[in-house]
């Protein structure tokens, strides 16, 4: 009986499933960014993303909640975390355009420091001892990164990523609260729906017309997207952000990955060193979370 008791939740496993298929799936998706930025603007990538995501999420919701699964009593917090959705990756995609990719992605991956201090303000949960240390060692960590004393520092990416960092916590803190009542079709298509609407007004100033080649990597990645915010949706959903939070640092793989083999970037010794106590700051404020279950 003990042995029963000490088992995991299922559905724990099952959110941790969710998250690693979408940090593989978010790691592919920012290489085809990265690669498509040199011709196109992010809003045009966008566009073409969200148009792909919004009808498919509207047959999603359609097929497993009926035509009253596209109403909702809570408006507002669509449109909050629909806000939210927008405006981090807006800021994360304009970092990996600029910055070497598995360098913008460790900066993200401080996200879990941003979330710990939102938690503070908005759902009064203060952090303790432990984890005050471990921001402050994680802050220590993204200056490593940054290298603020070098030549080459890419004040506006960097600047951005650290940005998206705040609004990916925001994001999180959203969807963990929505998910209660929320389906996770209906929160993916409001999110796909503002950068819809955002990305259709810019595109009469911004378009460039692609190759057909350019074009289906578009596609390509509006479904590449879609799967990756579908699979971390679902793993909010399951597990507790605890749990999520610590599996979304295997991305720092994956980038380091893509980076080398497409883009021929090998992170240096003092990335690595950063990405190493953002990682481990990380960790040690996910494991502290008050509502932790062991």
């Amino acid at each position: 009986m003990a042995g029963l008791q000490a088992r995991p939740d299922n559905r724990y496993w099952r959110g941790a499933l969710f998250t690693l298929l979408a940090c593989l799936l978010f790691s592919t998706q920012d290489a085809l960014i990265k690669w498509l930025s040199d011709g196109y603007t992010l809003l045009q990538l966008l566009l073409i993303r969200s148009a792909l995501s919004v009808p498919l999420m509207v047959l999603a919701v359609r097929a497993r909640h009926g035509w009253q699964g596209l109403t909702t009593k809570k408006p507002a917090a669509h449109i909050l975390r629909a806000f939210f959705n927008l405006i981090a990756f807006l800021s994360y995609y304009f970092a990996i355009s600029r910055m070497p990719l598995v360098d913008a992605v460790s900066i993200v991956a401080s996200y879990p420091i941003f979330l710990t201090l939102l938690s503070g303000l908005v759902l009064a949960e203060h952090p303790n001892g432990r984890q005050i240390l471990a921001i402050i060692t994680g802050f220590i960590g993204v200056i490593f990164i940054v290298q603020p004393g070098g030549s080459e520092v890419d004040w506006l990416g960097a600047v951005a990523a650290l940005f998206g960092c705040l609004m990916f916590a925001a994001l999180a803190i959203q969807t963990r609260r929505m998910s209660v009542s929320e389906s996770t079709e209906l929160m993916l298509l409001t999110g796909s729906a503002l950068i819809l609407l955002v990305s259709a007004l810019a595109a009469p100033l911004l378009w460039i017309q692609p190759s057909a080649n350019e074009f289906a990597l578009m596609l390509l990645l509006g479904l590449i997207g879609l799967g990756g915010q579908y699979f971390l949706t679902n793993g909010f959903k399951y597990a507790p952000v605890y749990i999520v939070g610590a599996l979304e640092y295997s991305t720092l793989g994956w980038a380091a990955f893509y980076g080398w083999v497409i883009f021929h970037d090998l992170p240096t010794a003092t990335v690595i060193a950063g990405a190493l106590l953002v990682v481990g700051s990380g960790l040690v404020v996910l494991v502290s979370e008050p509502g932790k279950q062991n």
